[in-house]
């Protein structure tokens, strides 16, 4: 890989650096000592489920020995995050799996994973309010969803590491100041150009409610991202489904699986993070003293603000795969709930709470089916044909996953 008008640097670094197929400054730096620190009352939930976790490993499968290690984006070295950067932009230069027949506009292996997020998005989301019961599926489903990507990172482009997360509450007061979002070539990129824009109300198509809405306040940008390795000017990125949840819904494209080539976008909201996605929010989140009180901690505390802050492409509930740094922010979601599991891994590996559906609301292809509970025994549509059980989502040390959280 070349980079125009930087030096080779020495170490693995340099060797990524010769292969690069992006222009823009790199610089090989180790892990940050930036942001917020950790509080002690975080990691001390964080000590047990690494505790509990590594003594329920035994000799064989996973053990002590071959377990990986998810770390911090701000905490692996420049070498390993240019290495995920270019399996990212490898993925997106391969063709696709998905039968072009169920959505024509897919090109590459990123929108793979674009198109089964659309496709599940009404069953494995909600925004519940207080008094409503959450969705069962999005904890379980969308740890699946991380390891179908890090398998397609590693074992069709070569990644060398795990899957990152973004160290959320760390930089909650600024996420610039985080290496997920400092504008380099070792980023994300930044925020979107700025685009003068308004609140709006977005519709998520599906319900069987007609036209159900949601707000979107405006951010800090609007337009395409011009920093970093995913901005069009460095790698000529493009995603091309959606958006979907929209102001208003084409009948004939309704879930935005046409083509629709167009630059990455992000539109920071800063409100959505500052004195939110705080380490006392995580706290709460790992505290929280039972399954129903951990999803609507996640959700009301977590999961919609770190969408909302990043905005955009990922703001939009259902393809919000096309913004790269989707995985990292929810891996780090996935970490909250494997704290909170690995307080007492026989109670809560496999517990589970909510709905089948968004709110519990009829899915327009099925008006008349009432609401009913999730259970580990339902299958769920991971894509590819692959529909397993919700409990095969649960672990994080069996069914071939074999991770744990620094």
């Amino acid at each position: 890989m070349h980079i125009a008008g930087h030096s080779v640097l020495l170490g693995a670094c340099a060797a990524l650096l010769g292969q690069s197929v992006l222009a823009g400054p790199v610089r090989c730096n180790s892990s940050s000592t930036a942001g917020i620190p950790m509080p002690s009352d975080f990691k001390r939930y964080q000590d047990t489920y690494q505790k509990n976790i590594r003594a329920s490993l035994g000799t064989q499968g996973c053990t002590n020995k071959n377990i990986a290690v998810r770390k911090s984006w701000d905490e692996i070295d420049d070498a390993t995050r240019l290495d995920y950067i270019r399996a990212v932009h490898c993925l997106a230069s391969k063709p696709p799996k998905t039968d072009r027949s169920l959505a024509s506009g897919i090109v590459n292996r990123l929108d793979d994973f674009t198109y089964i997020h659309i496709n599940q998005t009404n069953i494995i989301h909600q925004s519940n309010p207080p008094d409503q019961p959450s969705q069962g599926y999005l904890l379980p489903w969308h740890r699946l969803f991380l390891w179908q990507m890090e398998t397609a990172l590693r074992d069709e482009c070569g990644y060398k590491g795990h899957l990152p997360y973004w160290d959320v509450p760390r930089f909650s007061d600024d996420q610039t100041r985080s290496k997920v979002f400092d504008g380099s070539m070792t980023s994300f990129g930044g925020d979107g150009a700025p685009v003068p824009h308004a609140l709006e109300q977005i519709i998520l198509p599906g319900l069987v409610i007609a036209n159900f809405s949601l707000p979107r306040a405006p951010g800090t940008g609007g337009g395409c991202v011009t920093t970093g390795p995913f901005a069009a000017a460095a790698s000529n990125f493009t995603i091309h489904l959606g958006p979907v949840a929209k102001p208003v819904i084409d009948p004939a494209d309704k879930y935005g699986y046409r083509a629709n080539p167009r630059c990455l976008g992000r539109d920071f909201h800063p409100g959505s993070s500052r004195g939110v996605l705080t380490w006392a929010n995580a706290t709460a989140i790992v505290a929280s003293d039972g399954i129903k009180a951990l999803r609507s901690n996640v959700e009301d505390l977590w999961h919609l603000n770190s969408h909302t802050f990043v905005g955009l492409e990922a703001a939009d509930p259902f393809s919000t795969p096309n913004d790269p740094v989707f995985y990292l922010l929810h891996a780090q979601i996935d970490r909250l709930w494997a704290v909170w599991q690995g307080q007492d891994l026989a109670a809560r590996t496999f517990a589970i709470d909510g709905n089948r559906t968004f709110l519990g609301l009829a899915l327009d292809y099925a008006p008349d089916v009432p609401p009913s509970l999730a259970t580990i025994e339902d299958p769920m549509d991971m894509g590819l044909g692959w529909t397993p059980k919700t409990k095969e989502g649960m672990p994080m040390t069996e069914g071939g996953r074999c991770y744990i959280y620094e």
